[in-house]
C-alpha cells in the first residue's frame, strides 16, 4: 500500500512539473505575441511579464521542478465555480460570462 501511494505521489509530482513548465512556456509565447493581452489573460502586472519573458530555458526548468503549482486558479470561492459550471440554455454566452467574471476578479485584485 505504501508503494502504491508513493508511486501516485511521484506521478502527481511529475504532472505538476509538466504543468509548471508548460504554463511557463505558454506564458512566454503569449507575452511574445501580444504582451498586453497576455498580461490580462495571465492576470499579471508588467513587471512580472517582463521577468517571465526574459527567463532562460534553464531558469524555467528549475522553477518548474518545484513540488507546488507556480500558477494558481483564479477561482477563490465555490459559488463562482458553481455559477460558471451550471447548465445554461445558451452555451455561447458561457465563455463570454466566464471572461467577464475573470476580468472583474483581475480588476478587483489590481484595485486593492
Amino acid at each position: 500500500m505504501i508503494k502504491l501511494s508513493n508511486e501516485l505521489g511521484n506521478d502527481i509530482l511529475k504532472c505538476i512539473h509538466h504543468l509548471n513548465l508548460s504554463t511557463l512556456l505558454l506564458s512566454q509565447r503569449m507575452l511574445e505575441k501580444d504582451k498586453v493581452m497576455a498580461m490580462f489573460r495571465l492576470g499579471i502586472d508588467e513587471e512580472a511579464a517582463d521577468i517571465l519573458s526574459k527567463l532562460s530555458t534553464s531558469q524555467m526548468l528549475v522553477l518548474s521542478e518545484t513540488n507546488q503549482l507556480i500558477f494558481q486558479l483564479r477561482f477563490k470561492n465555490s459559488e463562482l465555480i458553481k455559477k460558471l459550471t451550471e447548465e445554461s440554455r445558451v452555451s455561447d454566452i458561457k465563455q463570454m460570462h466566464t471572461g467577464i467574471l475573470l476580468s472583474s476578479l483581475l480588476l478587483d485584485s489590481i484595485n486593492k
